[in-house]
């Protein structure tokens, strides 16, 4: 059933939710530094009706140990191609993901990465000679070597569908949402989302740069976040513990993960996710 459109998201609420953690600290701090006890309690008040949500939302689930047969998938927002393609390439070699999905990455740094590294192929959603920035590139790693990858337009900005091979009867998208950072894209945000929930309930996976926290009720509509919790991806500039994350591999019914972790990459503005999903 679709999600029906409330306050929460709608612009500014949805940029106030996203930052719902930092918030809740400001609002402590002024209860603390409350000039009399009238404020000091109306502050703590304020913050305890604003964490709490966030609280449920960040109960972690059960993870199940890693096995040889999980799909390892990253994310990493290149930043307009700007991420520094040595770094990448040896992040992969590091961690062998079979799926990298790379927001804001075309066909020229796709070849940028491809030349690095051994035993991947890459699709890019733009068209070729369209500048890094506006689309989303995905690599297949060596056990990937059985899927098919196909752009699409579904959302504002093209992604790239990928199925069968290990996925088996799954598929992922590869996708960047539209970043509600302003009044007149905010619907667009909506649509995006509501967009990779139906693609969920099909039971694909939806990974990619969501610009959405898991205290936006329309990405819990998606699925759960692989993880890891309390990693901020976004922006790299500052600590995770101060960040948000907004880049996820969203799961469907009947997938899990067992495992995921942030990783820096120079020349990003946002960190890279790495995780491992059972299907």
């Amino acid at each position: 059933m679709p999600v029906k459109t409330s306050i929460v998201d709608r612009f500014p609420a949805v940029l106030l939710l996203a930052w719902r953690p930092h918030l809740t600290v400001a609002l402590l701090a002024a209860a603390v530094a409350g000039a009399s006890r009238a404020w000091g309690g109306a502050a703590a008040a304020a913050a305890l009706a604003v964490a709490a949500p966030a609280v449920l939302h960040r109960r972690p689930a059960p993870t199940p140990p890693p096995a040889d047969g999980d799909v390892v998938v990253l994310v990493l927002n290149v930043w307009h191609g700007r991420a520094d393609p040595a770094a990448l390439a040896a992040l992969i070699g590091r961690e062998r993901p079979d799926l990298v999905v790379l927001p804001e990455a075309g066909h020229a740094y796709c070849g940028r990465i491809l030349e690095r590294v051994a035993g991947y192929r890459g699709v890019a959603s733009l068209q070729p000679g369209r500048r890094d920035g506006w689309g989303v590139t995905v690599l297949a790693g060596p056990r990937a070597a059985g899927v098919a990858m196909e752009p699409g337009h579904a959302m504002r900005l093209p992604h790239v569908r990928v199925s069968g091979g290990l996925l088996g009867h799954r598929a992922l998208y590869a996708v960047h949402t539209t970043a509600p950072a302003r009044l007149g894209v905010v619907h667009d945000w909506r649509r995006d989302l509501r967009v990779a929930a139906g693609w969920s309930a099909e039971g694909a996976i939806v990974a990619g740069d969501i610009n959405a926290t898991v205290d936006h009720r329309l990405l819990r509509a998606v699925g759960p976040s692989a993880g890891p919790l309390g990693a901020g991806t976004w922006p790299a500039r500052l600590p995770r513990w101060a960040g948000i994350r907004i880049d996820h591999v969203l799961l469907p019914d009947g997938a899990v993960s067992t495992g995921a972790s942030v990783h820096d990459v120079p020349g990003s503005d946002h960190r890279a996710v790495v995780a491992r999903v059972r299907l």
